[in-house]
């Protein structure tokens, strides 16, 4: 008689569901962009059949265009990938050390430490670099 007990495939679902929780949020995300701007080309549509002028608002929110100056500046700043990758080593610094004082697992914090180290240096000493 066949074993109607399913545990054994449990362990193989968890696997499965932990890869598949990523693909069904970015198919969401894209299915929720997709239905904003189908409502977007409506409401542009139905403006033009009335003949009303269309908002540049309407136009410029939704482009994936170059971001302004100042705003990609912030975003992919060196000082502020060097600050983050410093204080990402001083945390696994100070994890790993009070995990084991008396191990060698805290030098793995030194990575992302002299990485952040070595972006600040180089924002500092480049020419033309906004800190100077």
């Amino acid at each position: 008689m066949p074993s109607t007990d399913l545990r054994h495939i449990f362990w193989a679902l968890i696997p499965l569901v932990a890869l598949l929780i990523p693909i069904v949020a970015i198919v969401g995300g894209l299915i929720a962009r997709a239905r904003s701007e189908k409502v977007l080309h409506e409401t542009i549509r139905q403006l033009s059949e009335r003949g009303q002028p269309i908002p540049s608002e309407l136009l410029t929110r939704r482009t994936r265009g170059p971001r302004p100056p100042d705003e990609r500046r912030s975003r992919n700043s060196p000082v502020r990938s060097g600050a983050v990758n410093v204080g990402v080593g001083l945390g696994l610094m100070l994890l790993f050390y009070t995990m084991r004082p008396d191990g060698w697992l805290w030098a793995i914090g030194c990575i992302p430490l002299f990485v952040g180290i070595a972006r600040l240096l180089t924002w500092k000493f480049e020419p033309g670099a906004d800190g100077r």
